[in-house]
């Protein structure tokens, strides 16, 4: 009877964060297929786990922190493994002081997958996710120092990217 109560509580769970998790997947990688791979992969660690975990913890807060260790595993493993293919752009034709929310974040995106996963990922949680160094810290597991510098030199390359 317990175990129908668990799986009964995970639908519930999956149900509710599901999307949510997938868009916190995508703003980390970039990507809305690898964002699949990465919540399915966070899903089935959080199932593995889910007698074990606290229901009082914020769940969600716990599947986030699976799908970005999970992105930086991977991109550790892969860099060595793979060729990264990248198509040049077109640029369209557009008038001076004509830009839009969409014009910035057709320019900025691909700024962002430029950058090493480390980067991107306090670039997401620090901008994006609005966490504090102390609390970007604690989801990548590494001191605020490390927050700090990444972050600037983030901000250095994405300046250097975006000629700003």
């Amino acid at each position: 009877m317990a175990s129908d109560v668990n799986e009964v509580e995970f639908e519930a769970f999956v149900q509710a964060t599901r999307s949510w998790l997938h868009r916190e997947a995508y703003q980390i990688c970039g990507d809305w297929h690898e964002a699949d791979d990465l919540v399915q992969v966070a899903l089935c660690k959080v199932y593995q786990h889910w007698d074990r975990l606290d229901r009082r913890a914020s769940l969600g807060a716990y599947a986030r922190r699976v799908v970005l260790r999970d992105y930086l595993t991977e991109r550790r493993r892969s860099r060595w493994r793979c060729e990264v293919v990248t198509l040049v752009a077109v640029d369209a034709v557009s008038s001076p002081g004509s830009h839009t929310s969409v014009d910035d974040r057709e320019t900025l995106l691909p700024a962002l997958r430029r950058l090493g996963p480390r980067q991107r990922s306090v670039v997401t949680l620090r901008f994006l996710r609005d966490l504090s160094v102390e609390q970007t810290a604690r989801e990548l597991g590494c001191a605020p120092a490390t927050v700090t510098s990444q972050t600037v030199r983030a901000l250095d390359a994405l300046r250097r990217d975006l000629s700003f």
